[in-house]
């Protein structure tokens, strides 16, 4: 797991709370390159899951449907239970759930599936800015190349 780099005492990228630790919105570098954000889950998340950054800094696991309310798109690296707090990363090389089959160095996109990404072309939903860094020959959570993802909405096809 990344480690945060910022000077932030107490962060602790893998630990969730029932009572917050650090203001929602907090955000920290990351020794690899990424950022994480302090978010409160409205939902569970599980670890790996991609997840919908609301405007008030809660999450969601992200699907198609709710990716056009989406502020940001972060990445799980430790489960979440609804109302607890923890931190997501917003960039870097983290691990993301994908749908089986998915191939490498290719875009993308949100799917009805909570919290896992495809290769399948979806119109409004391009993750902009994530691609695995190998393919998924079962579904799995493969690393990524993260920096500024943000879902596009509004695309025709």
């Amino acid at each position: 797991m990344t480690v945060s780099t910022s000077n932030v005492i107490g962060v602790a990228l893998g630990y969730t709370d029932s009572s917050p630790s650090f203001n929602l919105g907090t955000t920290v570098n990351l020794d690899d390159g990424g950022q994480a954000v302090y978010v409160q889950a409205a939902s569970t998340v599980a670890t790996y899951m991609a997840v919908s950054v609301l405007v008030n800094n809660t999450v969601v696991p992200l699907t198609t449907t709710n990716s056009a309310s989406s502020k940001a798109v972060g990445f799980a690296q430790t489960s979440i239970a609804s109302a607890y707090y923890g931190w997501v990363q917003l960039g870097g090389k983290p691990r993301v759930n994908v749908l089986i089959g998915c191939q490498p160095n290719v875009p993308l996109f949100t799917t009805a599936t909570a919290g896992s990404l495809d290769d399948a072309t979806v119109t409004a939903g391009l993750v902009a800015g994530l691609v695995a860094t190998t393919s998924a020959a079962s579904a799995s959570a493969p690393t990524c190349i993260a920096g500024y993802v943000h879902v596009l909405t509004g695309l025709n096809a």
